[in-house]
């Protein structure tokens, strides 16, 4: 910052030290009052969690228009969200009167244009067309549930070719197809075959994916098979081992082995060689129909090389003439529920992709590998249910949000909407996705002189799986331009002990920009306790109510998943045993914005449904979000940040003993000041209860 700006920065705010001590309930602070008074182009405000970035944004816009700098109707608000929207529009009510008392101000908070993205959206295509714009009710997320489930079961009913390719998908790419011949060393291949699970179409759990698609081409021809069947004569291969055949057909009475080894190379397995040409003996001496059949690189290319096989072999009708029913094929319907739902996903990133989708379809056309094929394969069977969302859309005359917003950017780059705001506040902008961007650098390209004023918290992004990219955040200058940062430090919701523990666990990843939580309240004590959730939450209430003096206050009881949270039932049992206390369940998620005088945080084991999450991005959805960031488990451990940061005194971390999470493995590490909690306290809980 040069002297003439810091010059300006001290005038400024000696001239508006009476607005800013009480457009608030509580004044300013030093950090929010730098901020508002910025008259950078480009300011982007980094407001830790509990610093006051809505009274910021508040202050901000009480200050251009008390300074002359705007009028009311050259400010718009935009918030991501439509309760922070609401939110921001009371406080443009409430505060007025203190702008219209300071001298030098004559404008109403009131008029200030306050919108979401959504409604800036829509109030754009309004102007522009000059009519009504009816919003889709498929907006909603079950509602567009619904409506793609019965396209999917229509399709898969009137469409044998829609049919195929959704049985090509549970016969090559439920799990990712790997031949032996893809590894050079025998034990990882063997560990591949451990650690997979082969589901056929009847539920049959095989060896490998040549076994796979063996059983799923005799499902498809509707030939009976039996998996692992004694052979019909008392044969050992080995002392105390029968003979079992891979696949016996008993319709045809037919064996069928199968090598996960090409024919070529069977040689250079010995055991293999010489197990091959035993059963053969076997076959031959008792004049037994056997057909073998080994490992084929078309299984690798979607194809199922043993269809065509088995109709040669066995003289049936090739399956290209039969009627597909894939209902009755797949025995369980959880595996096409879990196939729909991942299509879902797949439309869902494929409507806020932001035309990432047309150079997906381009680059997917070069590629011949396995995770190429795949994502081909899952647009090929979204893209039937977008065209009906699409002309579901156009019959009723509607548009959904993603449309809404690329249109109104279209409109604002043409010209045909004119821009008439000189400032734009933005609240929650760690949340910036590409599409919301986009209409921003559209109405900055119209008006390059609007002045823009960003209020985030890189160390809170959260919500990557919705578009949203943390890149707009960390490298704020290099799509906006030269900026101004200011950060604000001083958060008036938790103490000092739990700033230093949230702040070193959140800065562990160094892409993270770094700051210095300071706090207004201080104590000795730590504020973050672990213990064993074989404990539970009666246990830590009853706690929190022997160390709490006043026997009351609000919790809020999180989890990374939501099956995860306690029930209603069990939630209203612990209110009636625990009247003096408020208490909420939400996910994690869920809960970012809101906070508590205590949080206890459930679910922290390893694994898919943990906390850090185990789950992984499908290869396609990872191709339609944001680019991730290098740094492992980066936005799990910036939503672990976000629940320890709801807590307004303390936070507890209920974990299994026998398989805490690598998030409560750190913690206990050494390097964090937290405390556990077990039998001291359990023994100290019930000496108080004597007394």
């Amino acid at each position: 910052m040069t002297a003439l700006q810091e010059d300006f920065i001290k005038r400024e705010l000696f001239a508006y030290q009476a607005l800013f001590d009480r457009i608030e309930k509580q004044p300013l602070s030093t950090g929010q009052r730098t901020a508002c008074v910025s008259n950078a182009l480009n300011t982007l405000v980094l407001a830790g969690a509990g610093t006051g970035k809505t009274s910021t944004l508040a202050g901000r816009a009480a200050y251009l228009l008390a300074s002359g700098k705007a009028l009311p109707g050259q400010i718009l608000m935009l918030a991501f969200a439509k309760e922070a929207a609401t939110e921001m529009a009371e406080r443009m009510g409430t505060q007025s009167r203190q702008v219209n008392t300071h001298p030098g101000g004559g404008a109403s908070t009131q008029k200030i244009e306050v919108r979401t993205f959504h409604s800036l959206g829509l109030n754009i295509l309004k102007q522009v067309e000059g009519s009504n714009i009816g919003l889709s009710e498929l907006d909603n997320e079950l509602l567009l549930q619904a409506f793609l489930e019965n396209e999917f079961y229509a399709l898969l009913e009137n469409s044998n070719n829609y049919a195929r390719q959704v049985l090509s998908y549970f016969d090559g790419y439920e799990i990712k197809p790997r031949l032996r011949s893809c590894f050079s060393v025998t034990e990882d291949y063997e560990a591949y075959l451990r650690q997979s699970s082969f589901r056929t179409f009847n539920d049959d759990y095989v060896k490998n994916i040549s076994e796979l698609q063996c059983a799923n081409a005799l499902a498809l021809l509707g030939i009976r098979y039996s998996y692992r069947a004694h052979y019909y004569k008392d044969v050992y291969i080995r002392p105390y081992e029968p003979y079992r055949c891979c696949f016996y057909l008993p319709d045809h009475n037919c064996y069928i082995e199968i090598y996960d080894v090409a024919e070529q190379q069977i040689s250079q397995y010995k055991h293999l060689w010489h197990y091959r040409n035993r059963l053969r003996e076997i076959h031959r001496v008792n004049q037994s129909f056997l057909l073998e059949f080994y490992e084929n690189e078309a299984s690798l290319a979607g194809d199922n090389p043993f269809t065509n096989h088995l109709c040669v072999a066995l003289n049936l009708p090739f399956p290209s003439s039969l009627k597909l029913n894939v209902k009755q094929l797949l025995r369980s319907s959880s595996r096409l529920t879990r196939l729909l739902n991942l299509l879902y996903a797949v439309l869902q990133g494929v409507k806020s992709g932001n035309g990432k989708l047309a150079g997906l379809r381009q680059s997917l056309q070069m590629k011949p590998d396995y995770a190429s094929r795949y994502q081909k394969l899952l647009l090929e069977l979204v893209s039937p249910l977008l065209q009906a969302y699409e002309a579901h859309l156009h019959k009723n005359r509607q548009i959904d949000y993603e449309t809404m917003i690329g249109r109104a950017e279209k409109y604002v780059k043409q010209k045909r909407y004119k821009v008439l705001w000189t400032d734009i506040l933005i609240d929650e902008f760690q949340d910036m996705s590409a599409s919301r961007y986009a209409l921003i650098k559209a109405i900055r390209e119209q008006n390059p002189a609007a002045r823009l004023f960003c209020v985030g918290d890189d160390w809170q992004a959260i919500y990557r799986f919705a578009g949203s990219d943390i890149r707009y955040t960390s490298f704020f200058e290099s799509w906006f331009g030269k900026a101004r940062c200011v950060a604000l430090c001083q958060t008036f919701r938790f103490n000092n002990r739990l700033a230093e523990v949230a702040s070193r666990f959140v800065l562990q990843n160094p892409a993270q920009i770094r700051k210095n939580l300071t706090t207004v309240v201080h104590q000795q004590e730590p504020a973050v306790s672990l213990l064993d959730e074989a404990y539970g939450v009666s246990f830590v209430l009853e706690n929190i109510r022997q160390e709490n003096i006043k026997k009351t206050g609000t919790v809020l009881i999180l989890s990374r998943f939501r099956h995860l949270l306690l029930s209603g039932a069990a939630l209203a049992a612990l209110q009636r045993d625990f009247p003096g206390f408020t208490l909420r369940c939400e996910t994690v998620h869920a809960s970012k914005g809101k906070e508590a005088d205590y949080v206890i945080v459930l679910g922290l084991h390893n694994g898919e449904f943990g906390f850090p999450s185990g789950k992984q991005n499908d290869i396609m959805l990872e191709a339609l979000l944001p680019e991730a960031e290098g740094f492992v488990q980066a936005e799990e451990r910036r939503l672990f940040y976000v629940a320890l940061t709801r807590a307004r005194q303390h936070v507890y971390l209920l974990y299994p003993a026998n398989n805490p999470s690598v998030f409560v493995t750190e913690l206990l590490s050494g390097q964090y000041a937290v405390r556990q909690l077990g039998k001291q306290a359990h023994k100290k809980i019930a000496r108080r209860r004597w007394l």
